[in-house]
């Protein structure tokens, strides 16, 4: 008993670099992105199915979309890294845009006529109408959502109307604007060579930065919680007071990525930011008050505290968990279909079967829906993502060496850093979600 104390004791308080924890595919990084796809169903469905939070003290739904930027900002930052810059904006049009597509063309040619046809009897006034399922597609095409609703579809007839007044069709879809803004921001962080070894410098102070500016608005007056940027071209109007919040955990995710030859994976700080996190939530300390968009404000060490968490959980996961996600990525499809399976089922009074069966019920036609889209439109997207454009296309027999314009460029890494092997796919980096 004693020597199996001491060797459980040694392993705690042993670390290794996140770079040597960090083996390719062998990860938990799917089964994490799932299984907040999923937390993100279940807190949707007491707002949507019964037209109240599932938590008071915390928001389960903010506290997976704040795991997802995690994830995304470690796994977004290492692809920029491993690729030139126009190729790392083809691997995220391709891994973002395809589904979403798919998703809204579900939404406004199937969903939205079944609910007009329920409502009136009849498509008149659906498809040019202001407000109609044209101007639904074409204000939310690229990512920001810019018209929630289609019509009168929902009015009166959801939990969720009468406690939000939301005539929502699909409102998870609001935080794909934050992400593609971060895909940007790191495209120019690639392009002005800030990712390499000897500026990364710069993304940990702009992370420090930022920390600074959550724990000031935790406890006093606010900076830059008020108001908007934009509207923006095709994204529409981001709140300031997300991008602090997300911004920040995909700062974290990418600062994980830059320092992983010194971030320490240890099981003792893992296991503490975990109780942390834990302790604060039940308190109701995660949050607290703070002249935020929604009169609350995440505490900053908390989220710090998360952010590790959620790192070390992906190295540490068991084995078996691992293959969650390596080959069929699901999580974006739940996503993205969940919020529109839920107003759909309350609209048909689901609810009645309690929360319980009202959740499972959600759940399994969102992982549904999700195969669906993996299949049929996610995972063939992405087998384009090698593809270069004719003109830029080496000739046969060419010189070798160097990179096309839109092609792969060698690793700048100096010699002894540990890098993810190639096999490592770039589906990986799922987008963020909740």
């Amino acid at each position: 008993m004693r020597r199996f104390l001491r060797t459980a004791a040694r392993r705690a308080l042993a670390s290794q670099p996140l770079a040597d924890a960090y083996h390719g595919r062998a990860n938990g990084f799917g089964a994490l992105r799932l299984a907040f796809a999923l937390a993100v169903v279940l807190s949707h469905s007491a707002a949507l199915g019964f037209g109240r939070p599932l938590l008071h003290r915390v928001d389960l739904g903010a506290l997976a979309v704040a795991g997802f930027f995690t994830i995304s900002g470690f796994l977004v930052v290492g692809s920029a890294r491993r690729s030139s810059v126009p190729r790392f904006l083809w691997h995220r049009a391709l891994r973002i845009w395809p589904g979403l597509w798919a998703c809204l063309l579900v939404t406004g040619l199937v969903v939205a006529p079944l609910l007009h046809l329920e409502r009136h009897g009849t498509l008149d006034g659906l498809w040019r109408g202001p407000g109609g399922v044209l101007d639904y597609l074409r204000q939310n095409w690229w990512g920001g959502l810019r018209q929630f609703g289609i019509a009168d579809l929902l009015v009166g007839d959801t939990p969720y109307w009468h406690w939000q007044g939301g005539n929502t069709l699909n409102g998870s879809l609001w935080t794909l604007a934050y992400e593609i803004y971060c895909y940007l921001a790191v495209a120019v962080l690639a392009a002005l060579t800030v990712l390499r070894r000897q500026l990364r410098w710069l993304v940990l102070l702009a992370a420090i930065a930022v920390f600074g500016v959550l724990c000031w608005n935790y406890h006093r007056q606010g900076i830059w919680t008020v108001g908007a940027i934009g509207p923006l071209p095709l994204l529409g109007a981001l709140e300031k007071t997300y991008l602090l919040w997300y911004g920040f955990l995909f700062l974290v995710g990418g600062v994980a990525e830059l320092y992983r030859d010194r971030l320490p994976i240890n099981d003792l700080l893992g296991l503490l930011a975990l109780v942390a996190v834990g302790w604060l939530a039940v308190r109701g300390s995660f949050v607290g008050p703070g002249p935020a968009a929604v009169d609350r404000a995440f505490f900053a060490p908390a989220l710090l505290a998360y952010g590790y968490a959620v790192l070390w959980l992906a190295m540490r996961l068991p084995a078996p968990l691992h293959r969650v996600g390596r080959t069929h990525d699901y999580s974006y499809g739940v996503y993205i279909y969940s919020f529109l399976v839920q107003q759909v089922l309350a609209k048909a009074g689901v609810q009645a079967v309690g929360p319980v069966g009202f959740f499972l019920a959600s759940a399994l036609l969102s992982v549904g829906l999700a195969m669906l889209s993996w299949h049929l439109v996610e995972k063939p997207a992405l087998r384009l993502k090698d593809w270069t454009p004719a003109a830029l296309r080496e000739p046969p027999g060419g010189p070798s060496g160097g990179a096309g314009l839109a092609g792969e460029v060698p690793d700048t890494a100096p010699a002894g850093r540990l890098r993810a092997p190639a096999a490592e796919p770039d589906p990986a980096a799922a987008p963020a979600a909740g």
